[in-house]
């Protein structure tokens, strides 16, 4: 009678994965820097909040926001929240500005 463990008897210290280098390194003398802010969701807020008086930084607050959202889930980047409040904003004053044009087009 074996006592199944659901490891392979292959399997030993060489041939495991090894573990995140923040637990291999977390004793005294070892710090884990704190992750970079995303510099597509801090420009692409200002462009949405700029995008209440003007068309383009509204667009281009929902692309640099999305590309923020890309950039804070790959690359483990801060500022999340600053991306989605940029295409969240920079969507609705986009519709805003879509609305304002189409009805000055048909009052022309």
């Amino acid at each position: 009678m074996s006592l199944d463990t659901g490891r392979s008897p292959y399997d030993n210290a060489y041939t495991l994965p090894m573990p995140e280098p923040r637990v291999t390194f977390a004793g005294p003398g070892y710090f884990t820097p704190a992750p970079r802010a995303s510099v597509a969701a801090t420009i692409g807020l200002l462009c949405a909040l700029l995008g209440v008086f003007t068309f383009v930084p509204a667009l281009a607050a929902v692309v640099l926001g999305i590309i923020g959202l890309r950039q804070t889930s790959v690359h483990r980047l801060r500022g999340r929240g600053l991306a989605e409040a940029a295409v969240a904003i920079g969507g609705i004053t986009l519709l805003g500005w879509s609305a304002l044009l189409a009805v000055g087009f048909l009052v022309d």
